[in-house]
C-alpha cells in the first residue's frame, strides 16, 4: 500500500512570532520512572506530549570523573506560559540531583499540531 505524502505549504506553517510552543529536553534512569514523570506532567496539563526514547547513553563529567550512564531521554512539548511551573515540577520530582532540563523555544511549527498542543493544555 502507497501513501501520498503532501508537503507542508507556506500556510500550513506557523512562524515563531506566533508560537508560543516550547520543547523541554530532559532525561530519566529508566523508562518507569521517564513513564511516571510523563504521566504526571501530562496529569497536571503542563505538557501535551512527552516523547520517551529508551536506550540513550550519556557520557558526562561529574565530581571530577568520566561517567557513562544509560539514561532515557524524554522529548516534551509545551508551551511558554507552563514553562516555569514544568521545571519547577521537574526539579522537585526527578530522581537526578541535577536533571538535564533543558528548554528550546520552537521557531515554526505545523499549524494544526501547535494548535492541538495548545488546546491540550487546556
Amino acid at each position: 500500500m502507497s501513501q501520498t505524502v503532501t508537503p507542508l505549504t507556506a500556510s500550513a506553517v506557523v512562524p515563531a512570532e506566533h508560537s508560543d510552543a516550547i520543547v523541554l529536553l530532559s532525561t530519566a534512569p529508566d523508562e518507569a520512572c521517564a513513564q511516571e514523570l510523563a504521566a504526571n506532567l501530562l496529569g497536571e496539563k503542563l505538557a501535551a506530549c512527552v516523547t520517551i526514547l529508551p536506550g540513550a547513553t550519556s557520557m558526562y563529567h561529574w565530581e571530577g570523573k568520566l561517567e557513562q550512564e544509560y539514561e532515557v531521554q524524554m522529548i516534551i512539548k509545551s508551551e511558554r506560559r507552563h514553562q516555569q511551573a514544568l521545571l519547577a515540577f521537574l526539579k522537585h520530582h526527578h530522581p537526578y540531583q541535577t536533571p538535564e532540563l533543558l528548554v528550546i523555544p520552537v521557531l515554526a511549527g505545523d499549524q494544526d499540531y501547535l494548535l492541538w498542543l495548545n488546546a491540550s493544555l487546556r
